[in-house]
């Protein structure tokens, strides 16, 4: 934590977590590789590693913990991939570089400001399997033209997607138990309350 002038390391394959904070304000590293061994990445573990462009997550993480890439300005991709069960409060917020993000069906929850001032992010694929939308998640993703919600998602806390000003469609999967886009009007309605969402 706060070793400024770190540009790389290499973890080895004997490291099974990587802990809170561990690279905390490692402002001059620029990638790392985290190996298969690693089943998770803890609170605040890269946050404000503002030079951090590339991060490759194994398939055996299961989880991302708050703010874990919290103001990695200069990330442009991240693969999550299919073993992480739940993206937590903050983990990219403020990731303002990052363009494409793709949330598997294995994700069950997207917690709160987890893709917060995304302000270059353009696409969001939330696949069918993922269950809840946290509070503010993706709050100020000012880029973001287009939306849909699958037919998993029984959850949309308040102002999800507030200030994303760009957004010009609004797909609500036709079997959704919850949420609707009736009459393809370009929105999020629940159902049985008949309160508009967004």
């Amino acid at each position: 934590s706060g070793c400024k002038s770190l540009t790389k390391i290499t973890i080895p394959d004997s490291v099974t977590n990587i802990e809170n904070s561990a690279f905390y304000g490692c402002k001059k590293l620029t990638s790392i590789i985290i190996p298969g061994t690693v089943n998770s990445i803890g609170n605040d573990a890269f946050s404000y590693c503002h030079s951090l462009k590339t991060i490759t997550i194994p398939d055996s993480i299961t989880s991302i913990g708050d703010s874990a890439f919290l103001y990695c300005e200069s990330l442009t991709e991240v693969t999550i991939p299919n073993s992480v069960k739940s993206i937590e409060r903050a983990a990219f917020m403020d990731c303002t570089s990052l363009t494409t993000i793709i949330i598997p069906a294995s994700v069950k929850n997207i917690g709160g400001l987890a893709f917060s001032g995304c302000s270059s992010l353009t696409s969001v694929v939330i696949s069918d399997g993922v269950n809840r939308i946290g509070g503010h998640a993706f709050e100020g993703c000012t880029s973001l033209t287009s939306i849909t919600i699958p037919s998993s998602i029984n959850s949309i806390s308040d102002d999800a997607f507030v200030g994303c000003y760009s957004l010009t469609s609004i797909v609500v999967a036709e079997d959704n138990n919850v949420y609707d886009s009736r009459e393809n009007c370009n929105a999020i309605i629940e159902t049985g309350t008949n309160t508009l969402i967004l």
